[in-house]
């Protein structure tokens, strides 16, 4: 799964931040179970420190890329201390994935807008899984890549938006199950049933994992729409 959606695309100098904004966040807590920590910044607040070995295993990117993995990074760290005591780095896998402290699971993700990180003890929860995507309808051709037939048919009467929100429930459900598999989803290997009174969903995965082996995974989550945006979560028990 990849961030195929349209989006606002910012230049970068209008994506970093200028200066101090106190802009509020969304309290995006009550998406996920008890024992979850979770942090929303807007960019005007984004933090820009990175540990020396982050920096170094990022390499040369553009001011953009940047400022979105110093803002996820930092927020990371903040989270994981109150869990362990240590604010240790947090580096990437060979497919970019942060490779989390032993006994700790989390997901971090952006938009223009927004930086989110999400961390818990896998005494907690197994795993976990945040997306923010703005709140727009999903390019028709996008829908083709991302929906299954079930979901094109149950979202038939439903606002265009909510396509959108599928997607968004898919991104967060990968973060969700890869440490589990080891291996791609296809966005059409998830099937997501919405409950559009509780904003709540349930989604099946069916995949083969890093051995070829096909597992069938079970993920709750939530979801809420605020400041422009839709934020998800996933949450394996």
């Amino acid at each position: 799964m990849t961030d195929a959606a349209n989006s606002i695309h910012w230049s970068e100098m209008e994506f970093l931040p200028t200066c101090p904004a106190n802009q509020a966040s969304p309290d995006i807590s009550l998406l996920f179970p008890d024992g979850v920590l979770t942090l929303v910044e807007h960019r005007h607040n984004w933090p820009t420190e990175l540990t020396p070995t982050e920096r170094a295993q990022l390499g040369d990117v553009c001011e953009k890329r940047l400022a979105e993995y110093s803002a996820g990074r930092h927020l990371a760290r903040r989270l994981i201390a109150v869990i362990t005591g240590t604010a240790e780095p947090l580096l990437a896998g060979s497919y970019r994935q942060p490779l989390w402290p032993e006994k700790i699971t989390g997901s971090i993700s952006h938009s223009d807008d927004f930086c989110t990180v999400v961390v818990a003890p896998v005494s907690t929860v197994a795993g976990l899984g945040v997306d923010v995507e703005m709140f727009e309808d999903l390019n028709p051709e996008v829908e083709e890549i991302v929906l299954t037939s079930a979901e094109f048919t149950a979202t038939q009467h439903l606002p265009r938006w909510t396509r959108k929100l599928i997607f968004s429930i898919k991104e967060s459900n990968y973060k969700c199950c890869y440490h589990k598999v080891q291996a791609f989803i296809d966005f059409k290997q998830c099937e997501v049933v919405l409950d559009i009174d509780s904003q709540t969903y349930t989604s099946t995965i069916i995949c083969n994992n890093a051995t070829g082996k096909q597992v069938c995974l079970q993920v709750k989550g939530a979801w809420m729409v605020e400041s422009n945006h839709i934020f998800t979560s996933a949450v394996m028990a």
